[in-house]
């Protein structure tokens, strides 16, 4: 007739998952949670609630430097062959590698990077 309801059964909605940090970034959490918990009053702010406000602060340009940082030298490589054959015509790849020893290749890179520099102030 009369059924407890169990804590646990209530928040079946709530999921929780771990995620891997390295040591720096668990140190500098903990350190920020030590701050947001110094107080008299209230509730322990948890993780969540503070990654929560951080995950909503991420704007695009954050995005855009998270995938820059994660290219590889042979993916920069790539890009700048790819904007060789867009301004200059077809080349493979071990033609390339030798256009990067020759001097016509500074003066690419020097057309390039006011491309770069424009296109990001524009």
């Amino acid at each position: 007739m009369y059924s407890k309801t169990n804590k646990s059964e209530s928040k079946v909605g709530q999921k929780f998952k771990s995620i891997r940090v390295n040591l720096h970034n668990q140190k500098k959490l903990e350190k920020i949670l030590l701050a947001a918990n110094k107080k008299k009053k209230g509730r322990k702010v948890k993780l969540d609630h503070l990654l929560e406000i951080a995950l909503d602060l991420i704007e695009d340009h954050h995005i855009k430097m998270l995938q820059d940082r994660s290219m590889t030298n042979e993916d920069r490589q790539e890009e700048l062959r790819q904007k060789y054959i867009a301004t200059r015509g077809p080349i493979s790849r071990d033609e390339f590698i030798g256009f990067t020893m020759s001097p016509d290749y500074f003066e690419f890179l020097k057309m390039n990077s006011l491309q770069v520099v424009q296109a990001a102030a524009g």
